[in-house]
């Protein structure tokens, strides 16, 4: 009993965050795309087993991918209020026709939980003169 309440509190209170930082926030369709993941361990250790990234496009009918996600495996142990910082590089499509654009990064955790996390992105059509 003691075990499935702390269970339950280690997934709602004090669990890991995921952030990720760019290096800008305005591209251009086909541009490198830089930054880190950052993990931010909570109250307790928890143990990682992927991290997930995919690039979104949302118009008005639908979400959906727009490119393929990176994805990076990993079994780690993130200590407790400890950080770790996670390269991060995407190639943008060099079409890209949606109107926003976010990262939508979910890391998983050992027991099947997810933490998830959107970064917006603004995409700057090149203007022709």
């Amino acid at each position: 009993m003691l075990n499935k309440l702390m269970s339950e509190v280690k997934g709602r209170i004090g669990s890991l965050h995921i952030d990720l930082l760019l290096d800008k926030n305005e591209f251009f369709p086909g541009e490198k795309v830089t930054g880190s993941f950052i993990i931010k361990g909570g109250l307790f250790e928890q143990k990682l087993s992927r991290l997930e990234c995919d690039l979104v496009t949302e118009s008005a009918a639908a979400q959906s991918p727009a490119a393929d996600a990176i994805m990076i495996f990993m079994s780690e142990h993130i200590p407790p209020n400890t950080s770790k910082r996670i390269p991060f590089s995407f190639q943008l499509p060099a079409q890209m026709e949606g109107s926003r654009y976010y990262f939508e990064t979910k890391l998983c955790f050992g027991d099947g939980k997810k933490c998830v996390g959107q970064d917006a992105i603004h995409v700057t059509q090149p203007s022709f003169s």
